[in-house]
């Protein structure tokens, strides 16, 4: 007799299902996310470069190519807080260089808007090295890594 095959969640191929959780994948999927998407990130970076005084780094272009362009209206409760809600969009911040100058001077790091949270209440920044922070008057490192923070976000983890 052979063996079983694996066991497959619902909708959630083996690959995502370890890379974030079931229902960070229904969530970003639903907003139009798909194993291999990239889109193009060269009009952000001009617009951002033009207005704003910004320059997209590798971290930035890494995030933008895979996630920019998608949102999230899912809000409620999370599991240690409110899940808010998000939209992947640089160009929320295009003319506040100066709060991503203050932010960026208070994380230690070089921070390119990648969105915003909560219905614009926080800017979404990413760092060279890939870490993603929130915040508008102070920042906090919100995970090490996009994924971690994707799944922070979706399903309301502190």
């Amino acid at each position: 007799m052979g063996s079983l095959p694996p066991v497959r969640h619902a909708g959630v191929s083996p690959e995502i299902s370890s890379r974030w959780s079931a229902e960070t994948d229904r969530v970003l999927r639903r907003a139009g996310w798909f194993p291999g998407r990239s889109v193009p990130t060269d009009a952000w970076g001009r617009s951002l470069g033009e207005r704003g005084g910004f320059e997209m780094h590798e971290g930035a272009r890494r995030f933008l190519a895979e996630f920019g362009g998608l949102e999230s209206d899912e809000r409620g409760p999370g599991r240690t807080m409110a899940r808010m809600g998000f939209r992947f969009d640089p160009t929320v911040a295009e003319w506040d260089a100066e709060v991503f100058d203050v932010l960026s001077e208070e994380a230690g790091v070089d921070l390119y808007p990648i969105g915003e949270s909560d219905r614009r209440n926080s800017y979404l920044g990413v760092a060279p090295n890939g870490a993603v922070y929130i915040g508008m008057d102070t920042v906090t490192l919100l995970a090490e890594t996009a994924d971690r923070a994707l799944e922070k976000l979706v399903e309301g983890i502190r």
